[in-house]
């Protein structure tokens, strides 16, 4: 009984040690923009800060497209076999290989869109300097530490690097020509991360750089092919709804959307911490037992639901407030609408978390969850060319909230519908 409860609290404590780094890792990621959003919309001005915004929702696409399901897929992989040096090595090795591949590919697509689209041909430079973070997440093994669960040092390091870019930033970017060194620091600060964390990766783990066979190359991408179209999915309604209003308005519309989007992502990316250190774990209770694996779910699933629904309510009626901490008097009632509307995500993006990714992707379910994104993905695209013309900033709002609502229902029906692939054998037939 005592060695039970000491494997457990082991465990435990493993899962607490990697959320809090975890906390700290997300907020850096979002305190950032928050520090910086007052100062380069007042000294760039609005439409050169929607500008360079633009440029960053572009390079998101090419994130997704490099991680390729990856940060999902090879950490489930890493943590299964964690105890297996060689198998921890080839799984190593042939994602590092494939995302190289994804980001030639990437920086070739990125060529032909920005010298076929007008408005992006004209201010070039800021799309390859965005792009350069690409470069710095390849190098960035994120997934070996959190497949490992150790992620303290990482916390430190990108709290760093996020500290530089701000301190840079304001020295460096004094007038509104200066809007270049935005894009240049932040994927000057993604560079530095992913260099430093690739070579302690290399240091401190059992990890061998070999040459992969065609066979485990084949294996890796097809793993990662289902959790891609996911996250490719999602990227079609959030990062999409940034890159139709820089298409079909004025760029100081982006920069108020931008502006209350990214309040409510820091407010959102509190949870992100829990969903990323209990993910591996809940992959290895699925693999021992379902109903476990289910049961710590619904756990973390009523925590998740509670803290969510305050944050929810907070940004809603906090939303003028935190509109003016970011925007001048006369414009924080353009970005309060944004809030507002956006202030029901945390909420429901935390539920559809513990549904889609927590229970659908660790039991086995991951293209259907796949399907389900991708139908909202197009749902959304189609909202937003319809409501970005006539209601700008606020149309694609609307657009992100309705589909938000949409998968969540869709992942909720899916689930009820697959409840004995999910419990299994047995364990299904005596609950179902």
């Amino acid at each position: 009984m005592l060695n039970s409860l000491k494997a457990t609290w082991g465990r435990n404590r493993r899962v607490i040690g990697n959320f809090l780094a975890l906390s700290v890792v997300q907020f850096a990621n979002y305190l950032a923009p928050l520090i910086l959003i007052p100062y380069l919309t007042r000294v760039l001005g609005l439409s050169r800060y929607g500008l360079v915004e633009l440029a960053r929702a572009i390079t998101v696409y090419f994130l997704i497209l490099t991680d390729y399901g990856f940060s999902l897929s090879a950490t489930r992989e890493i943590s299964v076999h964690r105890k297996d040096p060689e198998k921890v090595s080839e799984v190593f090795s042939s994602v590092m290989l494939l995302k190289l591949l994804l980001v030639l590919l990437s920086v070739t697509i990125l060529s032909v869109a920005v010298f076929t689209v007008p408005k992006l041909r004209a201010d070039w430079p800021v799309y390859y300097l965005s792009f350069l973070s690409v470069i710095g997440m390849w190098l960035f093994p994120l997934w070996v530490f959190q497949g490992l669960e150790r992620m303290k040092h990482i916390a430190t390091l990108t709290v760093s690097a996020k500290l530089m870019v701000i301190a840079s930033t304001f020295v460096l970017v004094r007038e509104s020509d200066d809007y270049l060194y935005v894009p240049l620091l932040h994927s000057a600060g993604t560079v530095f991360i992913g260099l430093v964390a690739l070579i302690m990766a290399l240091r401190s783990f059992p990890i061998r750089l070999r040459v992969p066979s065609i066979a485990v190359l084949r294996r890796e991408f097809l793993n990662g092919r289902h959790l891609f179209i996911s996250e490719m999915a999602t990227t079609l309604y959030t990062t999409s709804n940034v890159v139709i209003l820089g298409l079909c308005a004025d760029y100081t519309f982006v920069a108020y959307y931008v502006t209350g989007d990214k309040i409510v992502r820091a407010v959102r990316g509190l949870q992100l911490p829990l969903s990323q250190a209990i993910f591996p774990h809940i992959g290895r209770l699925a693999s021992q037992s379902r109903p476990a694996a289910l049961a710590y779910a619904a756990r973390v699933g009523l925590l998740v639901g509670i803290v969510t629904l305050a944050m929810s309510a907070g940004l809603f009626l906090g939303a003028p407030t935190l509109a003016r901490a970011m925007l001048s008097r006369s414009q924080s009632q353009e970005g309060a609408s944004v809030i507002r509307i956006l202030s029901f995500l945390p909420f429901i993006i935390g539920m559809s978390s513990i549904l889609g990714q927590q229970i659908m992707v660790n039991f086995g379910l991951e293209r259907l969850l796949a399907r389900i994104l991708v139908v909202g993905g197009v749902l959304n695209i189609v909202v937003a060319l319809l409501l970005a013309a006539p209601l700008k900033h606020v149309g694609v709002a609307l657009a992100s909230l309705a589909t938000e609502v949409f998968i969540m229902a869709a992942l909720c029906i899916a689930l009820r519908r697959n409840r004995r692939h999910v419990l299994g054998g047995a364990s299904a037939r005596s609950n179902g």
